[in-house]
């Protein structure tokens, strides 16, 4: 059995902080609630614990880990496997559509359906390095994965 290879989430700086504000602004309305004396300040505070809760559990952990069959996608409560052998290539992408990724420098896993998406492993190329030695239909080539019959 080989030993599985786990990658961290790149994580940019303002996309974090982006992520942040809301929950901030509600808490700091919440507090101003609450020293103002508004009744019924309790029980925003448990919506917002909730809340708070459930969002930190669609995002943390995040990481992505090559198991013996397949891609492993980790976010939060929610687990992705790909296998490798639907993936179809592996190219750079900057997409803003909604993905396992809190970073803007992203690989774009093409399976050519529904498995497709987007992930930021912080070290592409030895993300990139390991998944092409479990997906062995892809060849690593201008940073990037595709099929070997492509070349």
């Amino acid at each position: 059995m080989n030993k599985k290879k786990r990658f961290k989430t790149k994580i940019d700086w303002w996309l974090a902080i982006l992520l942040c504000v809301s929950p901030l602004i509600s808490l700091l309305t919440l507090l101003g609630f609450y020293l103002l004396g508004i009744s019924y300040a309790w029980l925003s505070w448990l919506v917002v614990l909730i809340v708070g809760l459930i969002y930190a559990g669609l995002i943390f952990p995040l990481y992505y880990e090559l198991e013996d069959k397949s891609l492993l996608i980790r976010s939060g409560r929610i687990r992705s496997r790909i296998p490798y052998q639907r993936i179809k290539k592996v190219i750079p992408n900057r997409s803003t559509s909604s993905s396992p990724a809190l970073s803007l420098d992203r690989l774009y896993i093409d399976t050519g359906d529904d498995l497709a998406v987007s992930i930021s492993p912080t070290n592409k190329i030895r993300f990139l390095q390991a998944l092409e030695e479990k997906a062995n239909h892809l060849v690593l080539s201008d940073n990037q994965l595709v099929p070997k019959n492509e070349l």
